[in-house]
């Protein structure tokens, strides 16, 4: 079975896998033979491209001035899970996580 896609470089927009030899196949067809609005053919035993896994990086320890997503960034590297450190505020992620020999103050 074929696959069509529609998109620009990496980006799909679009993905259709019509019915062999119906009406849907034939009109994407003829949209790759006119080049028209980025429609190609995939081969369906084409591998997808997997992208590469780049390792993520930790986040760093914010200040106390930082948004509330970076402090839940923190706690969850710090080994929080990302539920009980979203329903937390940010105040009191900086409380917990930020360390009581700082003396940095509160923007």
């Amino acid at each position: 079975m074929a696959i069509y896609q529609r998109g620009a470089g990496s980006h799909v927009a679009e993905r259709v896998q019509p019915e062999p030899g119906g009406p849907e196949e034939k009109r994407l067809e003829t949209l790759v033979e006119q080049g028209v609005g980025g429609w190609h053919r995939i081969d369906d035993t084409e591998p997808e491209a997997a992208e590469p896994a780049s390792p993520q990086e930790p986040p760093k320890k914010p200040n106390k001035a930082s948004s509330k997503a970076d402090w839940v960034a923190w706690a969850v590297h710090q080994g929080e899970t990302l539920e009980a450190a979203e329903s937390a505020n940010r105040e009191a992620l900086i409380e917990r996580y930020h360390g009581a020999d700082s003396t940095e103050e509160i923007a």
